[in-house]
């Protein structure tokens, strides 16, 4: 017994010390800290050689960074910085991608002279659309905001160019499947119709490409404008469009709550 006692004591001493012995933090972990994407793009620039540690090429999102490492991202040095939150009305007409190769305007030509170290867009509006956005270099914080599985509320007017019925947007509330995934409105209501046109107002919570446009063209509703309006509790009525505000810290963890709340309910 005192034989088993004491090899079982040296296992766990042993576990200790390989515990003790994982130092330092992970590759995609840390360049999601440092805001250069999410987590997910950051494991696809560790993927596609983009990812360099102290001169080495590292393709592994595991690989441990330890303080006083030169980690860069296509040859440009990430440094740490402190954590930025905005909120910015994007205009009609440009990218949410920080792509250098990019030829049309994206949302980092218009805000890189108003912020004092480099963001990237939290989620995606297409080129075609308008509309708040949130802006950040905090990869978790980035990740809460745009997962499914944590639920914050977006909501987007959509402008059609042809009558709506109330009938139409009855059979649009059940929703319709988007890449093998129903996808049901949260709310969806007709704010106006006329022979010229509608205004309709939808309410989601999820995140897929597109996912309103398609949704509505399921159902013979072709957006001809897409403007998001609020996110969780933000609404745009006080940005005009190009222009950015820096989040609250009230507002900041009023939606990192909500998300969790949703996500924890679900």
């Amino acid at each position: 017994a005192a034989a088993t006692i004491e090899a079982s004591s040296s296992a766990r001493k042993g576990l200790k010390s390989e515990k003790a012995a994982v130092v330092g933090v992970r590759l995609n972990k840390w360049l999601a800290e440092q805001g250069v994407d999410s987590r997910r793009k950051c494991d696809e620039k560790i993927f596609g050689g983009e990812v360099s540690v102290n001169g080495t090429i590292v393709s592994e999102p595991g690989y441990r960074v330890m303080n006083g490492d030169d980690v860069r991202v296509d040859d440009v040095k990430i440094s740490i910085e402190r954590r930025l939150y905005y909120l910015f009305y994007k205009p009609k007409g440009v990218l949410c991608t920080n792509d250098p190769r990019e030829t049309d305007t994206r949302v980092c030509d218009l805000v890189d002279s108003m912020v004092p170290s480099r963001v990237h867009t939290v989620g995606r509006l297409d080129k075609e659309s308008e509309g708040l956005l949130l802006l950040t270099n905090d990869g978790d914080f980035s990740q809460i905001i745009t997962h499914p599985s944590y639920g914050i509320r977006k909501t987007y007017v959509c402008y059609i160019n042809h009558a709506v019925t109330y009938a139409d947007i009855e059979k649009a509330r059940e929703g319709a499947y988007i890449d093998g995934v129903k996808v049901v409105p949260e709310s969806l209501r007709l704010m106006r119709s006329s022979k010229k046109g509608a205004t309709i107002e939808v309410t989601i919570s999820e995140g897929r490409n597109r996912e309103v446009r398609r949704v509505l063209a399921r159902f013979d509703m072709r957006v001809k404008r897409l403007k998001r309006v609020r996110i969780g509790k933000l609404g745009i009525a006080k940005l005009k469009r190009g222009a950015i505000r820096p989040l609250t810290k009230k507002e900041r963890d009023e939606l990192v709550a909500m998300a969790r709340n949703t996500s924890a309910d679900a």
